[in-house]
């Protein structure tokens, strides 16, 4: 007696993306995940140090002078990881999808002119 075929599930927009899911874009996604929690555990812990520093101001010029220094810090560390992310997610798209050729185009070199 022949075995039942299953029914092959029909790919909806909302499942597309977890057929199209591969190892390599597993790969980025753990990277760029670890990356954005080890950013937000540094910048927690940055933060938390410049409100005791804070608190420990005794004039209005320290505390002026730590909170321009712990804001050019912020914008400087968040603009390097911003950079960061980026060059990471350009490294998975290109990892993903192979430079963004198919392995089925045609390169045109073979054609006489």
């Amino acid at each position: 007696m022949p075995k039942p075929k299953t029914p092959k599930p029909a790919v909806t927009p909302t499942t597309a993306p977890l057929v199209a899911f591969n190892p390599a874009a597993a790969q980025a996604w753990m990277e760029i995940t670890t990356e954005c929690a080890r950013f937000a555990m540094d910048r927690v812990q940055q933060d938390f140090a410049a409100q005791r520093a804070m608190m420990a101001c005794t004039s209005p010029a320290d505390l002026m002078a730590l909170q321009t220094d712990h804001c050019r810090d912020a914008i400087k560390s968040y603009t390097e990881h911003a950079t960061r992310m980026v060059t990471s997610m350009t490294a998975a798209v290109d990892m993903v999808t192979g430079k963004g050729t198919s392995p089925f185009s045609r390169k045109y070199d073979d054609i006489p002119l």
